[in-house]
């Protein structure tokens, strides 16, 4: 019998490669893969308990949005963060980021605001457990937050796309530099600028933030280049 194609051998297929294929990302953006480690298709289907076929389909699409590169002599590794990349993405991340902000200001919720200080007491909280993997998704969630509270849905769009690069140099941050409490009181600070109802103060915050974090990068490949010469 031919199965037609919502039958529930493809879906289970497709919720297979679609599995396969986050998890592998995934551990690419959170630095589980570490940059210029090789992605073997035998090693990552038995760890995944698959067929290598779902783990190529995988490979084959985080190749096309950048996220690994093929090695010479075949096969494929993660690519690492470039100085060009981080110029390409924080350049577009504050002036979108700065402009949500501003737009934020006069467009933020009530309810919006209630879960920004929510955000930033539970930062707080994670501070005192040290527990950087809920700090770096309640930092995440903080500005998503600000996204949608631009009430600007192509804005909004756009900022998504950056989302896995984002979350990527989040994660090198945050595990990097140790100082989180300067992530808290920028939260903090733009917190109480978008109260005070002042979005050109938001806007200006908001690419001090970008513009430290993108420098931390910098400092991080810098020394592995060091390290490495």
């Amino acid at each position: 019998m031919v199965k037609t194609k919502n039958s529930p051998s493809t879906k289970k297929k497709r919720l297979l490669r679609e599995h396969v294929y986050k998890s592998i990302k995934n551990a690419v953006i959170s630095g589980d893969l570490e940059p210029n480690s090789r992605l073997i298709e035998e090693k990552l289907a038995e760890e995944m308990e698959t067929s290598r076929t779902p783990v190529r389909e995988a490979i084959q699409k985080l190749e096309k949005e950048g996220l690994i590169y093929r090695l010479p002599r075949g096969g494929f590794a993660v690519k690492g963060v470039t100085e060009d990349e981080l110029e390409e993405v924080f350049g577009l991340r504050s002036v979108l980021e700065g402009y949500a902000g501003y737009l934020a200001t006069a467009r933020i919720l009530p309810d919006e605001f209630k879960t920004l200080d929510q955000i930033v007491s539970e930062e707080e909280e994670c501070l005192k457990k040290m527990n950087a993997d809920d700090f770096i998704r309640l930092d995440g969630e903080f500005h998503d937050i600000l996204y949608r509270a631009a009430k600007n849905a192509r804005l909004y769009t756009l900022l998504n796309d950056l989302r896995d690069y984002m979350y990527r140099y989040r994660t090198i941050i945050l595990r990097y530099q140790r100082r989180h409490h300067l992530a808290v009181e920028d939260h903090k600070n733009i917190l109480s600028w978008l109260k005070a109802k002042n979005g050109k103060q938001v806007e200006k915050l908001l690419r001090k933030h970008m513009i430290r974090g993108k420098d931390i990068i910098k400092k991080k490949i810098r020394q592995g280049q060091e390290q490495r010469a």
